[in-house]
């Protein structure tokens, strides 16, 4: 999983930085030669005024210039004129829009109850710098996952907690008695802080295409954060009233990744050759994972494992992993076989989803009123 996220995470970063030196590298480094600063200056920097198109000058002759300066003027005209008969599109109109001022109010409170959940909850475990750095962490990983669930529709936020994990085992000393467990709430609060920002991009958009007032969305956004923590944290107790979690009926598979992970980067807990196994595991899967990013778009893509996908089908039991197999199979069916949407079959999983989320909260009440089963 580490090496998984690691090599993704990389190209991620790297891509956009490869991409503007293939566009613009040779270019710039003919400027360079040249020594010719002031229009490097021009084209890595230009006007937001005029941004059209320039005509070279190949001959050096005046001739060359004044058509060059006719070419730009003329060039100028029609980004001026494009602009002024195709403005921009408005967000949303300013009585819609959150306020500066609300931003800072509303990051100054989440900051505040940040700071205090995790210190009433995990007194004298955590320290303030560990605190701060995950934080900081999850800003600058929020982003990187952002970017990937805009370009690819998928938030790597495994991937992305792995990565604090790894960063967390060589800022905090092994010889710490809480290390595991700092290690594992860096990793919660940069996936968590990823995941909140997928989930409002996509909420955000999906409101700009249908209208919605963004300072509608924010509130609504901070409404649904206070209640669903406070119901969340209810239905675990409830749970954890009527079941035994982890138990054979409740396994948590996930979970136990987590920990591992943790105990893997900060040498506790494992049995004997696990880093060399691990060592091994990750070298195979960086190559493989390499492979896979090289391969975007091509037909044996799909058929090239991923990393994190084998480690979490790992500790996945049949009826978890069988599940998805078979919506995967429909899915393959009804989009490549009959040609059809796949709006439908995402429609039918979502709807099985919620009734199943729904009865299993209806089996825990019954459960806890001593209704027998079935």
């Amino acid at each position: 999983m580490l090496a998984d996220s690691i090599v993704s995470l990389a190209w991620l970063a790297a891509r956009p930085l490869i991409y503007y030196t293939r566009v613009y590298g040779p270019e710039a480094l003919k400027l360079v030669k040249k020594g010719d600063w002031q229009e490097l200056r021009n084209r890595m920097l230009p006007s937001p005024r005029a941004r059209g198109y320039s005509a070279l000058n190949t001959n050096g002759d005046q001739a060359g210039r004044n058509s060059s300066h006719q070419l730009d003027a003329s060039a100028t005209r029609d980004v001026k004129n494009d602009l002024q008969d195709d403005p921009e599109e408005a967000d949303a109109p300013p009585e819609h829009l959150v306020s500066p001022r609300s931003l800072l109010l509303w990051l100054f409170i989440s900051l505040a109850l940040y700071f205090a959940s995790v210190h009433l909850a995990f007194p004298s475990i955590i320290p303030i710098s560990a605190t701060i750095l995950a934080l900081l962490l999850s800003l600058l990983l929020s982003v990187m996952g952002v970017r990937a669930l805009g370009e690819t529709d998928l938030n790597p936020v495994s991937g992305i907690s792995k990565l604090t994990q790894l960063f967390f085992a060589f800022v905090i000393p092994r010889d710490n008695p809480n290390v595991v467990i700092i290690n594992l709430l860096a990793g919660a609060i940069s996936e968590s802080g990823a995941l909140q920002a997928g989930d409002l991009l996509q909420d955000l958009k999906t409101g700009h295409l249908l209208g919605a007032a963004p300072n509608a969305q924010f509130y609504g956004q901070i409404i649904g954060s206070v209640v669903g923590a406070v119901v969340s944290a209810a239905v675990y107790k409830l749970y954890t009233a009527v079941y035994t979690i982890p138990s054979p009926q409740f396994q948590v598979p996930t979970s136990y990744v987590w920990v591992f992970t943790a105990r893997l980067v900060t040498g506790k807990g494992l049995p004997a050759m696990a880093g060399q196994f691990a060592f091994v595991a990750a070298a195979i899967f960086a190559v493989l994972t390499a492979v896979r990013t090289m391969g975007q778009g091509k037909k044996w893509h799909a058929y090239v494992p991923g990393g994190i996908a084998v480690a979490v089908g790992m500790y996945n039991v049949p009826s978890f992993t069988l599940a998805r197999a078979a919506g995967g199979l429909i899915s393959w069916y009804w989009t490549k076989w009959t040609g059809k949407e796949e709006t439908t079959v995402v429609v039918l999983a979502s709807g099985l989803i919620l009734g199943e989320g729904l009865c299993s909260i209806l089996n825990l009440v019954m459960a806890s009123i001593g209704m027998p089963h079935l």
